[in-house]
């Protein structure tokens, strides 16, 4: 479970709550405009460790070592439309520089990688497919000493990851 410190987007229920000072999370699970049950069953779990660490529920342990808190995280864009091939996975470290996947032009077979920009963890990527510029399509979480009230939004993607993670706000770690 991957953990995005992050401010909300205006509009946003964690938003308004968040603006009520009610702590707030967001989780996303899975795919674009799928329902991936084994995701689902793991961010309830998730979610159940959270209220159990704060005190709110009293249950056994769900998980061992927490993962890292993201204090940042920066999405890297397509800057050309064509097909994408990633060559990392989620989860995936990657250090400044390392290939993260091609995008080729189906029309003149021409490619250009994309690299990043980077040392971090790859939280969240599109699937494999045609992309238009601008297309969001790595997200790394960059491992930093930042506390929450230091968090930098890089970039907001406006689309939802493909692996699971929480946006907390309000909330200490």
């Amino acid at each position: 479970m991957v953990v995005v410190h992050s401010p909300p987007t205006k509009g946003t229920l964690r938003h308004a709550a968040t603006r009520a000072g009610i702590p707030a999370v967001t989780l996303e699970a899975g795919g674009p405009l799928q329902l991936e049950l084994d995701e689902v069953r793991h961010g309830v779990k998730g979610i159940e460790t959270l209220v159990n660490t704060l005190g709110m529920i009293r249950k056994i342990s769900l998980w061992g070592d927490p993962e890292p808190v993201y204090y940042r995280s920066s999405w890297v864009r397509a800057d050309n439309g064509g097909i994408l091939l990633a060559d990392v996975s989620l989860g995936s470290t990657v250090r400044q520089g390392d290939l993260l996947g091609t995008i080729t032009d189906p029309m003149s077979n021409a490619s250009i990688e994309l690299r990043s920009p980077y040392s971090g963890r790859i939280i969240g990527m599109a699937r494999n497919q045609v992309v238009m510029p601008g297309f969001a399509a790595f997200h790394i979480g960059i491992q930093t000493d930042a506390s929450p009230s230091e968090v930098v939004d890089d970039d907001t993607p406006g689309l939802k990851q493909d692996e699971s993670d929480v946006d907390v706000d309000g909330m200490s770690e």
